[in-house]
């Protein structure tokens, strides 16, 4: 195993006084988007994992977030394991009435994790049973714009506002309205920096991608004012930045995620490098229509002599699960929070979105790990991919959808996709210069990243 060698001062030790205490000790408290404690989307990896490198630098941090009960005593089981005491605390539970009157029991726990990170979790099973995304759009809608506010959301509103409250943070981050909202109008408003982080360009209130995804960007105007008031909002990509100022212009900070979301979870090194030439599957991940869905369906009708393999997750649904299953030569594969599951099966990864992406977190690990990447050059992609073979060009969407609300993709040249998985696939010569160069070039990547930039711009908030 490579181990990683970042050139700073101190490695990702805090920045310390005379009396050992971090200079400027910050309290970063973030809301959570992104359901469990352990799930496959690559935003929540790159948020959680800002506050894992805040605590290793010296600084506290907490976060809301939704989850199962057996995921919190996992958890702190890990904790116990660590030497950390999690101090699991069961709150009461607070009655939330859905829209056609029936009462749910929303459970709040918190518990302390073993990287030090105050978690207060909110019961995902009754929350999605009580907060419908439709509904749940509209009841954000009704809030933002002040029209009247249902008991469930007053409900979810206080509790955010209660545990900002109790942690009395620096910063708070966020990717969502409502906090954006609660933040504003917080009685301590004064004494924290807001920060928006911005995944998906859907979450702009301005451009032919707003409200693209069902939940996102209910109020565009009051979204809009709401941005400009912020201390902070934070661009994971130069596309998703240049967007923003295209349409909006809006001004934002560009930061590449923290190192610490693409090192070894266990170790804290880098990940263990595989050499995968003898593996015969093409994988790829969150398959749906704006990541690509059609480019796969063709590239696997087009090569029947290659086996592909797929692991569903937040944007696949059912029907396009059963068009891959209608294939020959595709395996399905239900999410995975283990992704190492991945990495040790297949050959190559296909990235093949035609949606704006923000970054493409899938891209970096295989990288990192001497997996070749086949990706599209939608949005970050192309920085992701940081000129390493093989970036191919697409056809993105304009914004228009279809009555079920995806999007219409356009038609796309295939011809390029095939010759690039031929190559990888067939030529073990070029594999292996692909897998090397690949494997090199990301590791240098990673080890010219500053673990403090995160720090250094979140500090400088406080002093301007």
């Amino acid at each position: 195993m490579v181990i990683m060698t970042i050139s700073t001062d101190v490695p990702y030790g805090p920045r310390v006084a005379t009396n050992g205490i971090p200079a400027s000790k910050m309290r970063v408290f973030l809301v959570q988007t992104a359901q469990g404690l352990t799930p496959s989307s690559g935003g929540y990896k790159a948020n959680v994992n800002l506050l894992r490198q805040l605590r290793l630098l010296g600084h506290d941090a907490a976060q809301i977030c939704y989850g199962f009960e057996d995921e919190v005593e996992k958890y702190a089981e890990l904790a116990r394991a660590k030497g950390v005491e999690p101090n699991v605390t069961n709150h009461s539970a607070l009655p939330v009435v859905d829209s056609k009157g029936n009462q749910h029991q929303l459970d709040v726990k918190t518990f302390m994790d073993e990287h030090g990170i105050h978690n207060i979790v909110i019961s995902r099973v009754p929350f999605n049973e009580a907060y419908p995304t439709r509904e749940f759009w509209q009841d954000t809608k009704d809030y933002l714009e002040e029209r009247s506010i249902t008991q469930r959301m007053q409900t979810l509103i206080d509790i955010f506002s209660e545990h900002i409250t109790a942690y009395r943070p620096t910063h708070v981050v966020f990717n969502d309205p409502v906090t954006m909202k609660v933040t504003a109008d917080h009685a301590l408003r004064t004494t924290f920096k807001r920060i928006n982080v911005i995944h998906t360009a859907e979450q702009l209130p301005f451009g032919p991608y707003c409200n693209g995804i069902l939940g996102h960007c209910s109020s565009p105007e009051v979204e809009d004012r709401l941005l400009r008031e912020l201390e902070g909002i934070w661009v994971v990509s130069k596309a998703i930045g240049d967007y923003a100022w295209q349409y909006g212009r809006l001004k934002t900070t560009f930061l590449v995620h923290s190192p610490l979301t693409y090192l070894d979870a266990r170790t804290g090194g880098m990940p263990v490098q595989r050499y995968n030439i003898d593996k015969f599957e093409v994988g790829m991940v969150n398959p749906c229509p704006h990541k690509g869905l059609s480019i796969l369906v063709e590239l696997a009708k087009r090569l029947p002599q290659i086996q592909f393999v797929t692991w569903s997750s937040w944007g696949s649904r059912g029907k396009h699960l059963d068009q891959l299953k209608a294939l020959p030569n595709m395996k399905v594969m239900p999410t995975t929070s283990n992704t190492d599951e991945i990495w040790d099966r297949i050959k190559v990864l296909l990235a093949p979105s035609v949606w704006l992406e923000a970054w493409g977190v899938v891209v970096t690990e295989a990288q990192l790990r001497g997996i070749p990447v086949i990706a599209s050059n939608a949005g970050g992609l192309k920085e992701a991919k940081i000129d390493l073979p093989y970036c191919l060009p697409v056809n993105v969407v304009t914004g228009d959808k279809h009555e079920n609300g995806d999007y219409i993709v356009p038609e796309q040249n295939i011809d390029l996709w095939e010759d690039a998985v031929l190559r990888l696939m067939t030529c073990k010569q070029n594999y292996d210069r692909v897998a090397r160069a690949t494997a090199q070039g990301s590791v240098k990547w990673l080890n010219g990243l500053d673990p403090r930039a995160h720090e250094k711009w979140f500090l400088g908030m406080m002093t301007a």
